[in-house]
């Protein structure tokens, strides 16, 4: 009886075999189908009339020299319910060398609308908005909106950032 139970069990080694070959013939498929559609091929390889596209000489964009205008300070109260907590910044403006004069000219001639459009929109904030890393990213791009909004209404703005050089939370 004990020999008629294991002839009933199936054979396992031709299962193996089987499932080696699906195997094998699926990797071998898998590096096949990329290259007759026109993908990269296995293993890196370039087919003889194919361009090596790493080795062409990149060209490198054009660099435009920077200058910085500075700002100024700009203090103000944060909203806090229990205590008086403050901002201070000191700003100043990143913008292309050749617009240099020109925003310095308007720095000068707009500063008082400019730090009244900052300090408006810097009053509403709380601690928890200005503090860590995200915070102070956030506040450039804000600052830069709101210095854009005043020097430049129609929209052909010359700042390229808003950089800080004090940026204290009391």
């Amino acid at each position: 009886m004990a020999t008629a139970a294991t002839e009933a069990a199936p054979k396992k080694k031709g299962g193996k075999l089987i499932l080696i070959i699906v195997c094998l013939v699926a990797l071998g498929g898998g590096a096949v189908v990329p290259m007759a559609m026109g993908g990269v091929p296995p293993f890196g390889k370039k087919a003889e009339g194919e361009k090596d596209k790493d080795k062409a000489p990149k060209k490198k964009p054009a660099e435009s020299k920077t200058a910085i205008v500075p700002f100024g300070d700009v203090v103000v109260n944060l909203v806090e319910e229990r205590q008086q907590r403050y901002l201070r910044l000191k700003i100043a403006v990143l913008v292309d060398a050749e617009a240099e004069k020109e925003v310095t000219a308007m720095v000068t001639a707009k500063k008082a609308a400019v730090k009244s459009a900052l300090i408006g929109h810097l009053a509403g904030k709380s601690t928890k908005d200005v503090s860590g890393s995200v915070g102070v990213q956030r506040m450039q791009r804000e600052l830069l909106e709101r210095i854009e909004e005043v020097l430049y209404p129609d929209g052909s703005s010359r700042i390229r950032a808003v950089l800080f050089e004090e940026y204290v939370v009391q």
